[in-house]
């Protein structure tokens, strides 16, 4: 119903367009008035043909009777971008084209013209296409700020589908430059991510000096960024340093606390390499003061059984699962209490299981806070949104 509203005020629109085009053509050339009736019928028919998804050689019948000037453009602008909005890209191009070939626009408007055209490209997967016509257009002397500064940003979404993280980092360097500096901190974030985006290239290829470097330089650009910490603790792993990894990796709960997930593995590594299950049980308690989810408490747990044994490990599940009847799985921590049931003191067995179950019924799931985008594992990028660091497990 919104999208049947939005198409006849866009009617009604390409209408008063129409008829403001025609009226001035009159005051300027009445000798044109002769082929008006004509004029005006090709264009109402094909527009019927377009938004009624006539076969696309019909909206030929349109585009020849759409006229163009100072006073319809954005009408005609707003039509190719609805019909980008509904899908239909192809149709959109042809609308944003056909703008392109018209002198009677000036420079400035022929360059939101290819601007509005790029994009099309770039929705329709024509990613080479949309390159060129999007660094054309950063490169125009003179041109509009608002103009550029869209036209590097769309440039740099194209690096990114294309994963060409160098090219990406020299984009966003312009896009930080005093001119665009309402918004420096994004672009710096983004930074960030295409450096650790070339270390874990760079880590899967066991080149531990090149990932160190790619890391500092992504914390250079966010000193902040959760990624390149995990990674870093990664590359002290795997060179044997547990307890540099270790240092990396305390901070990032009380920095970072929705990637805390992330950690705990990590976490555990360090200590199982350092042979310190007291101290890991210290960590991880803290942690669990900080994040009391059952995710950390299934690590505590562990932790607890490496340096107590299982029999504790069975008493303190049994005392923290009452507060946890509502949450989602805990696999590897329900295992352990089934295991070790007959050990259980005062509690039905039934009534464990059934909570058990409870707590198994789904799994953990990652989840876009900006989108709502769910998924089994962790996207630095989001796969829906396109935002960055905008995923964690709830």
């Amino acid at each position: 119903m919104k999208e049947l509203l939005v198409f006849i005020f866009l009617f009604i629109a390409l209408g008063l367009g129409f008829g403001m085009g025609r009226y001035t053509r009159r005051l300027r050339h009445p000798l044109v008035e002769n082929n008006r009736k004509l004029s005006e019928q090709s264009y109402y028919q094909g527009l019927t043909y377009l938004l009624n998804d006539e076969p696309d050689a019909e909206i030929d019948t349109f585009i020849a009777a759409l006229d163009v000037n100072s006073d319809t453009l954005e009408t005609h602008l707003a039509l190719g971008n609805l019909l980008r909005k509904r899908g239909e890209v192809a149709r959109a191009i042809r609308i944003h084209q056909n703008l392109l070939s018209r002198p009677s626009l000036s420079k400035s408007q022929l360059h939101i013209a290819q601007l509005e055209l790029a994009v099309d490209y770039l929705k329709s997967g024509l990613l080479d296409r949309a390159e060129i016509l999007f660094k054309e257009l950063a490169d125009v002397r003179g041109l509009e700020k608002t103009i550029r500064e869209k036209a590097l940003a769309f440039l740099l979404e194209v690096y990114e589908d294309t994963h060409e993280w160098l090219a990406a980092i020299d984009v966003a360097d312009r896009l930080t430059a005093s001119k665009f500096a309402g918004t420096p901190d994004i672009w710096r974030e983004r930074q960030a991510h295409y450096c650790c985006e070339l270390a874990d290239k760079a880590l899967e290829q066991n080149d531990c000096e090149n990932t160190r470097r790619l890391l500092r330089n992504a914390l250079r650009y966010d000193k902040t960024c959760a990624r390149a910490a995990l990674l870093q603790a990664r590359v002290e792993l795997k060179q044997g340093a547990g307890l540099v990894a270790l240092t990396l990796l305390r901070k990032l709960p009380y920095q970072n606390p929705q990637f805390v997930s992330e950690v705990l593995p990590l976490i555990y590594e360090s200590f199982k390499e350092l042979n310190s299950p007291a101290e890991m049980t210290v960590m991880y308690q803290e942690i669990y003061g900080l994040n009391n989810n059952l995710q950390t408490l299934s690590y505590l747990a562990k932790s607890i059984a490496e340096e107590q044994g299982e029999g504790k490990v069975v008493d303190f599940l049994l005392h923290e699962l009452q507060a946890f009847p509502q949450m989602e799985a805990a696999g590897e921590l329900l295992k352990l209490v089934a295991e070790n049931h007959t050990q259980w003191k005062g509690f039905s067995y039934n009534m464990i299981t059934g909570v058990l179950e409870k707590l198994t019924k789904d799994r953990s799931l990652y989840n876009c806070s900006n989108c709502g985008f769910e998924g089994e594992q962790l996207h630095w990028l989001c796969p829906s949104c396109k935002s960055w660091s905008t995923i964690a497990q709830r």
